[in-house]
């Protein structure tokens, strides 16, 4: 997980606190480049990597569901260096 990210996962982190009863659903995401195979397991582990993060800030795991959808659902083509 990049460090930039912290900023806004301890802004939902603290919405979270604020709001005790809130459930959130994270979704992972790759591009299309790689295998299916691949592509289900990177993203599937950033899911992982944000919902431990959420979870060791003392939010309960319960609260913090998601999923790795791979490429199934990209928001680029993966053919474009930048």
């Amino acid at each position: 997980m990049l460090s930039s990210s912290y900023l806004e996962l301890d802004k939902l982190v603290m919405r979270m606190r604020e709001n005790p009863k809130m459930v959130i659903f994270l979704k992972g995401h790759t591009d299309n480049t790689g295998t299916k195979q691949a592509s289900i397991k990177l993203s599937s582990e950033r899911v992982y990597a944000v919902r431990f993060y959420i979870i060791q800030k003392g939010i309960k795991a319960a609260r913090v569901k998601g999923q790795g959808f791979g490429s199934t659902q990209p928001i680029a083509k993966g053919n474009n260096p930048e």
